[in-house]
This record gives structure tokens, sequence and C-alpha cells, in this order.
């Protein structure tokens, strides 16, 4: 006998998210067939070059022999708060730690944001190309919500357009710098900061969890032009710094009222992030940094190495991007739609990328594709595609 749920109304929109299709697809395929599939469209790091730094994992065990295993103030650990609040001062933000509240990882902040912030009627705007899973919560309050469009080849928010979308509901706007999918920074921070302060009842949500992953440009946080600290909430994470994204620890920076009724939310639904994580987060933010570093240079060789390659295959071209460890390429010169080049690349190459319309209707002739492998599955993934030859 079949089951009819009460499911809520509110939920009607929760489907698996449409980057994720290229993942089950290339796991199936893997499975059915036993090819080993080159993987440009996970969205993590992979392989050996990027384990997590041993003294995080000492850390962690130790933390765990310590009896870090209970109940733990909400907010986060006060020694992780004062460590996070000094390393935003240095990076530009004044902080105090009474502005910083810890989450489980950056989506988790994000989601406790939008549902603190909104409710059914309100404006909040993302950007196109984005990351559709952050408008989820957004579309369970009954938001309305709207894209600024962002435009190859600079992916800029076009201030113009943005600004004739604001209307007196607009109560949130969403930014990503470096951006995803198409790792480019935000470069026009003052001139989104000059809108804001033409709406008084306007928040910024800053999206900064690759802060730490930028190559030739500075990061820029419009939380640091004066005036912006109390109109924004940035949003980080340890998992792209220090290759964490398993651990799901993140956190936010805001004004003291914001991070009050954050932590209540936190506490009335998660209680508190694992002490034990908070711990090892403490100590890969105050410990030897060796390895950061070392990673960088590795994701930048790793970042030009995929760049150089995309543009030796046919009908492909592809901009060097500015940060984080994806790369956005134009493959218009094919004639194929990107969910047609994706689709016949795995299935032809045993190559999977992400279609861009995965990332919203700009990223239609783009493919985002993964950086932070081996060297060799770099090189034998552009093979395949250039041997493939892909096109109407």
């Amino acid at each position: 006998m079949s089951v009819s749920y009460p499911f809520s109304s509110k939920i009607s929109h929760f489907v698996p998210p449409r980057q994720w299709a290229s993942m089950r697809v290339a796991r199936d395929l893997e499975k059915k067939t036993g090819q080993k599939i080159i993987h440009f469209e996970k969205g993590d790091y992979q392989g050996p070059d990027f384990d997590t730094p041993q003294h995080v994992l000492d850390a962690t065990e130790q933390a765990l022999r310590d009896g870090y295993v209970r109940y733990d103030p909400g907010p986060g650990l006060p020694e992780l708060r004062e460590a996070l609040a000094e390393e935003m001062t240095g990076r530009g933000r004044p902080t105090k730690p009474e502005e910083v509240i810890v989450t489980a990882g950056a989506k988790h902040a994000l989601t406790m944001c939008l549902l603190t912030f909104l409710e059914e009627g309100d404006h909040v705007i993302f950007p196109n190309p984005g990351y559709p899973p952050d408008e989820v919560w957004a579309k369970y309050v009954r938001a309305q919500i709207d894209h600024t469009p962002l435009t190859d080849p600079d992916w800029q928010f076009d201030i113009d357009k943005l600004e004739a979308m604001i209307t007196p509901k607009t109560k949130l706007l969403i930014i990503n710098t470096p951006q995803r999918p198409n790792g480019h920074l935000v470069e026009n921070p003052d001139a989104i900061a000059e809108l804001v302060f033409k709406n008084p009842q306007l928040m910024v949500i800053t999206d900064e969890i690759f802060s730490h992953v930028t190559y030739d440009k500075p990061h820029l946080s419009i939380s640091n032009i004066p005036g912006m600290a109390e109109r924004s909430i940035v949003i980080d994470t340890f998992s792209k710094t220090y290759a964490m994204t398993g651990w799901r620890i993140g956190f936010a920076v805001a004004p003291v009222p914001v991070i009050d009724k954050l932590s209540i939310f936190l506490q009335d639904s998660i209680t508190n992030v694992a002490a034990f994580i908070q711990k090892a987060a403490y100590v890969a933010l105050t410990g030897p940094q060796d390895w950061v570093h070392e990673k960088h240079a590795m994701l930048k060789q790793k970042r030009d190495r995929m760049v150089a390659g995309l543009n030796t295959v046919p009908g492909v071209s592809c901009d060097t991007p500015d940060g984080a460890f994806y790369a956005f390429a134009d493959i218009r010169g094919t004639g194929l739609t990107s969910q047609e080049y994706t689709d016949q690349l795995v299935e032809k190459a045993g190559v999977a990328v992400v279609a861009g319309t995965a990332f919203g209707s700009q990223g239609e002739g783009f493919i985002r594709v993964t950086y932070a492998c081996a060297d060799e599955d770099i090189d034998e993934g552009v093979r395949r595609m250039k041997e493939a030859n892909l096109s109407k």
C-alpha cells in the first residue's frame, strides 16, 4: 500500500542540486563500465596532494583524548572566536570576538542568515551565474528572488542593472568573491557599497570561502569599506584554506545584534559545532601555515596547467581565473549547449565536468572544471577532450 506523506508545500522546490547530476552520472558510469573517469566535476580537493595538514589531524585526535566531546558554547569556543577576530582584523575588517559565530560550514552560515532575515514577500538578489543551492532557503520562506547578470569576459556586477533591481523590499544582496563558478574576484565592491548606502534596509551577505585562494590579485572584501562592517555579513570556511571540506566548520562575521540572533538559531538547531573539530580549526588557524603556502603555489601551477590545456581543445577557450580552484571554460565554439557538451564528454571521453547552466542561465555556453586534482589527471582529461573533438 502506498503512503502519502504530508510534506510541507514549502519544500516543493527541494530537488538535488544540478551540479550533483554530473557526479552521479560519472559515478554510475565508472561503476558500470570499470572505465576510469576523469573527475573535473567535483567541487573538492582530490588526491594525496591535498591531504589535510598532519598537525591538524594530530590536534583532532588530541582534542578527542582531552575530552572535547561535550556540549560547548553555541557561538563557538572562546579561543577560536578570538583567533578568528584577529584573522578578520588582519584582513582589513576590525573585528571583536563577539562579532564571530562558528558554524557547521559556510552553507550552514548562509542558511541561518537567510532564514533569520527573510520572510514571505521580501526581496533578495543573487548573482547569475552563482551558486543555486544558496537560494533554497530564500525559496522556502517564499521570498522574491531576482538574479543580477554577470557577463563574460570579466564576470563583474553591472552596477546600473543591479541598482534598477533594488526596491524598498530588497533586504539582502548576495555576492561571492572569488566567485563560484568562474573564479573571478568582484573588483567593484566600492560601487556596490554605494548602492547599499543609498538603501538603508539593504544588507550584503558576502561569501568569501576562497578568501585565501587567490593568485595574481589581492582579495577584496566589501566589509572592509568604511561603513560596510555594519551592513554586511562575511561568510567563510576552513574547508578551502585547510582542505577540511568534510569537517563541516565555517564561520560568519557580522554586527553583534546579528550574531546574537544567529547564536539563538544555532543553539536551537544544532546546539554547537563539535568541540573537537573547533579545537582542530583553532590549531589550523594559529599553527604553521607552511602547508597553506605550499598548497597555494601548487594550485596556481595546476590552474595554469589546466587553462593552457583547455585552450588547446578544439572549440574551447578559457580565461585565467583570479582564485578558487575552478576554471569556467567557454565551449560556444563547439556549437553545443553546455548540457550537450557535458553529457557527450562523459559518455564519449570519460571526462566529467559541470554544465555552466547548473549555476544559472548566464552559464550557458560554459562548463566548470576543477583543477584541484593530480597533474596526470589534468593532462589525461585534456588529452581525452582533444581526442573527442566534440562539436555540433
